[in-house]
């Protein structure tokens, strides 16, 4: 451990903020280019996911040893976010009185084992030790009857679960939040257990419950990374040789969790912080889609794997477009309900319809799935089509008969939005005969571009390669740029 270079770098990145923005080496975050929502948190999980942590306790290389370098202010106090008590520290590696060792995380949430997350300083911190006593191994929430608060945390009960919970002063819970997705990353091979169930779930992603999630994006929201944080990342990465990735790049938890999971992480070009948001050119909302399918296809095609149109489709007024598959026959029940939707003029466009599945008696079900998928370069032969699934929830098959209809939330189109292109309700089967399925009140509907800017062609216009500027100061590649972009001095309208 470099501790003289790591105490000079927290001393310099306090009086320079922007420093510490870019002190992640080059090529770091590399391999989360042009991923997202799950894909991107596995990517940044094998980027962090290994430390060189500190023994635990007191002494020379050991965590308080760390603490010297991570939490203690240039006037030689440490830095509680448990408790508004000042405490000095004596040395350099001792402990200091009346204090503890705070794992944010509970030790016991993964059972208790010290592996490397019982070390880790990212969920390590300095805290007062009747605060720690009280906050125990509880989930972090928003308190709403506190039975212990000492001004800085609150313990007691809050609405979303029956447990007791605990909650930061103000200032800290953004800190908290991006703690809590670097542990979420960092040891999403880990079983979560106890009083974590309260919070996690055992999965690769989101990991967060419902609630966790729009706790923490809330509060990293509202409470965004400041120089104290980012001098903590930059003295344990000094220590540790991991960073905490959702201090680095402030705005990366919405491609994680929050309201840019739809869009491709580019670490080069986000690195500011900054979202891409077409939306913010917007006009008029208008319907592009409106399809009930109850007597006829529409707008829609029947197609089959090799581009050939369907003959297994129907329409029918009780159910609307149903299909039913059949093994061996020319199908290969595996079927493609098609529709070209231009949303060039476009800056946002959501998705909505109904659907429901049916089961023939006489059939044995097996790997049965319908799916929506979209792609911006349809070929006309969807099986040489690249396409993208859309998040949509779907009825589970039935024991008989049709299920209940269900009906999809918006299902958002933003990241299609400058594009045309094609949607595909796609029923699979590789059963003799099975399920019939139906989709109806097909909708969508877009939010057109604003045209108080013609473009502007002639000498300078950009190539698909060149890097432009959105409003924000952001650099895009032209071929992505969406809404007004700025090349060369010129202002230009994609």
């Amino acid at each position: 451990m470099n501790t003289l270079r790591a105490f000079a770098t927290i001393a310099m990145l306090c009086a320079c903020a922007h420093f510490a923005m870019a002190g992640y080496p080059e090529n770091y975050y590399s391999a989360t280019a042009g991923k997202k929502k799950a894909e991107l948190k596995a990517a940044l999980h094998d980027i962090i996911r290994t430390a060189s942590v500190l023994n635990y306790g007191s002494g020379a290389g050991k965590t308080w040893s760390g603490f010297y370098y991570t939490d203690r202010t240039e006037d030689n106090y440490c830095i509680d976010r448990y408790s508004s008590e000042r405490r000095q520290f004596g040395s350099a590696t001792g402990a200091i009185s009346g204090m503890n060792i705070e794992h944010s995380f509970a030790k016991s949430w993964w059972g208790g084992s010290q592996v490397q997350a019982y070390k880790d300083l990212f969920n390590l911190m300095p805290s007062d030790q009747k605060a720690n006593s009280a906050k125990s191994n509880y989930a972090m929430g928003e308190v709403t009857k506190a039975s212990y608060t000492n001004g800085s945390i609150k313990v007691g009960k809050g609405n979303k679960i029956s447990n007791s919970i605990w909650e930061p002063e103000d200032k800290w819970k953004g800190d908290f939040a991006r703690a809590y997705m670097y542990m979420v990353t960092c040891y999403s091979d880990l079983t979560w257990t106890s009083n974590g169930l309260d919070q996690l779930e055992n999965n690769q992603w989101p990991t967060f419950n419902d609630w966790t999630m729009e706790m923490v994006l809330r509060w990293s929201r509202e409470d965004p990374v400041d120089d104290i944080e980012i001098a903590r990342n930059e003295a344990v990465y000094e220590i540790q040789g991991n960073r905490n990735p959702f201090v680095d790049f402030p705005n990366l938890h919405e491609y994680v969790w929050g309201d840019s999971v739809n869009y491709a992480f580019y670490p080069d070009r986000t690195s500011s912080g900054d979202n891409p948001d077409p939306g913010d050119d917007t006009g008029e909302t208008k319907t592009l889609v409106d399809e009930a399918l109850t007597t006829g296809l529409g707008i829609f095609s029947d197609v089959l794997p090799n581009g050939t149109q369907g003959s297994l489709w129907r329409s029918d007024t009780k159910f609307g477009a149903v299909a039913n598959a059949f093994k061996g026959s020319a199908q290969a029940a595996d079927n493609y309900l098609l529709a070209e939707v231009d949303l060039t003029e476009y800056t946002d466009a959501t998705l909505t319809f109904v659907h429901q599945t049916g089961y023939n008696k006489a059939a044995e079900v097996k790997d049965t799935y319908f799916s929506v998928l979209v792609s911006s370069d349809y070929t006309g032969v969807p099986s040489t089509t690249e396409w993208e699934s859309l998040d949509a929830e779907f009825p589970n098959p039935p024991s008989s008969g049709w299920t209940k209809e269900t009906k999809s939330g918006d299902i958002s189109l933003k990241d299609y939005a400058g594009h045309r292109i094609c949607l595909a309700f796609r029923y699979t089967s590789t059963t003799s005969a099975c399920y019939g399925w139906e989709i109806r009140d097909v909708m969508v509907t877009g939010t057109m571009r604003t045209s108080g800017i013609e473009d502007i062609k002639g000498n300078g216009q950009p190539s698909d390669n060149d890097f432009v500027h959105d409003l924000t100061g952001r650099p895009v590649r032209w071929s992505e740029a969406k809404g007004m972009v700025i090349f060369k001095g010129k202002l230009y309208v994609k």
